[in-house]
């Protein structure tokens, strides 16, 4: 299902900040929960109307949930310091079980 462009999912979105490693962030549905409940509080525009700002809240949300960020690092702080946040698509992440196998020697 989807609403315009954006697809109503779960995304992962990969944040880029500068000073610190990159992070790869599955979101989860009590990330997009606190969305729900956290827009309407701000006056915030809806997702499809603000997706950068949907991206960037829901990374957010994911890492503090996950513990990539201490829990009292304030949506605002985040918001100036990420410089970038994209949903990565099924297709740019590697497959699983289709490692590659070093070459094996006689033995």
């Amino acid at each position: 299902m989807s609403v315009g462009d954006i697809k109503l999912s779960s995304p992962r979105v990969k944040v880029v900040r500068d000073g610190v490693p990159d992070l790869e962030i599955q979101t989860a549905n009590p990330d997009l929960v606190l969305w729900d409940l956290t827009r309407p509080k701000h006056r915030w525009p809806k997702f499809d109307e603000a997706p950068f700002m949907w991206l960037t809240f829901l990374s957010w949300a994911a890492a503090r949930r996950i513990g990539a960020i201490e829990t009292g690092y304030t949506f605002e702080r985040w918001q100036s310091e990420v410089l970038e946040v994209s949903a990565i698509e099924d297709d740019e992440t590697p497959e699983a079980g289709s490692p590659t196998l070093p070459d094996l020697e006689p033995g």
